[in-house]
């Protein structure tokens, strides 16, 4: 019985990432639902609770936390029931494709008290837009902080040897992942492992300790290796049958896998940056450093100091705008809270985990 987590959407540079097409593939039989309801509203508890009762039964879960309340649950999957469950409100909001046929949508409206949040309709106007407000302003600080990553990155890169590091990525590749008999190509994942947040800058350690038993790590502050190593590892062991979780980076999400995770191989190959403040310890580590011409690279080591500087101060401020955001969701949460009938909500939970948990 098995029990990860992870993001499937993040706060970037680019504004809210949304991988929430990852959920499942409504072109196959499955259970999907789509909740849909304003804040405290009870969405996150009722996912929590269905999770409980999947493991219960025995099940495997992966929970989906919110990047903007890492607290929270924005989604759930059972894959041995091919079953998923998501908030399908704002940021990231899910229409059903084939309604009824793949989707159905649970309301969280029918247990609210439509006179009582009339009567508080200016509060909830008001604390909406400021809520909206701190998010657009943590943005740009975000977008800022892209910014001067991007510019860091791209002046690595300069200096770095990829004939080498698509090399080394064939032989890791090659002794980690050898061709399955079958010769059917992998599974393709997409999550994101960290997430820039309320609390700060997240990494779920727990994930890649449940999913591998090695795991190898690439030191590189910089992320222009990594990400070019990690995706090149990912991809050869996705041809020879390997499913491969890409997990992307919430700073550089446009880019290649910050990490992979590939679980028929218990292995998880993990980019390793001071930002993080992984726990993990690596069973080996690959430097960087051995790809690059330091020696050029130092004549820029005053510019890439400042950068490094610049672009963490303007994280802090985008976290402190997420923040900000996060005690104003608080209390407009709380108004929602007042108005709602738990019971009924309860009522419904219980018998909808009666049904599709068996």
């Amino acid at each position: 019985m098995l029990q990860t987590k992870s993001f499937l959407g993040a706060n970037t540079p680019f504004g809210f990432s949304s991988l929430f097409e990852e959920l499942y593939n409504p072109y196959k039989n499955c259970r999907s639902y789509i909740i849909k309801g304003g804040p405290g509203t009870g969405k996150s508890s009722f996912m929590k609770k269905i999770a409980n009762a999947a493991q219960k039964k025995g099940y495997d879960t992966e929970l989906i936390f919110c990047s903007s309340d890492p607290q929270s649950l924005d989604g759930l999957l059972i894959p041995a029931l091919n079953f998923s469950i998501a908030d399908g409100t704002s940021p990231h909001v899910i229409e059903p494709q084939f309604p009824g046929a793949c989707e159905n949508i649970i309301n969280m409206g029918a247990f609210w008290n439509e006179e009582g949040l009339f009567k508080k309709a200016d509060k909830i106007r008001s604390l909406t837009i400021e809520n909206s407000l701190c998010h657009r302003r943590s943005a740009r600080f975000l977008s800022s902080a892209g910014t001067i990553n991007e510019d860091t990155q791209k002046l690595v890169s300069n200096f770095v040897d990829f004939e080498r590091v698509n090399s080394f990525a064939v032989r890791f590749a090659q002794r980690e992942t050898p061709r399955k008999k079958s010769n059917i190509p992998g599974r393709k994942q997409r999550r994101y492992l960290s997430a820039i947040s309320p609390e700060g800058i997240i990494f779920l350690d727990e994930t890649v300790k449940a999913l591998a038993s090695r795991v190898i790590g690439i030191e590189d502050e910089y992320g222009a290796v990594s990400s070019v190593l990690t995706e090149r590892i990912g991809e050869f062991a996705v041809r020879n049958g390997y499913d491969v979780i890409f997990c992307r980076c919430p700073m550089n999400c446009r880019e290649s896998a910050e990490h992979i995770i590939i679980p028929a191989a218990s292995l998880a190959v993990v980019t390793l940056k001071s930002e993080h403040n992984i726990s993990l310890v690596p069973d080996r580590v690959i430097h960087a450093k051995r790809f690059i011409d330091t020696e050029a690279l130092a004549n820029h080591k005053n510019r890439i100091a400042f950068n490094k500087k610049v672009c963490s101060e303007l994280t802090k401020e985008s976290i402190d705008f997420l923040k900000k955001a996060k005690a104003v969701h608080d209390k407009l949460e709380q108004l929602y809270i007042e108005e709602m009938n738990f019971k009924k909500a309860n009522t419904f939970a219980n018998k909808f985990i009666e049904r599709v948990i068996v």
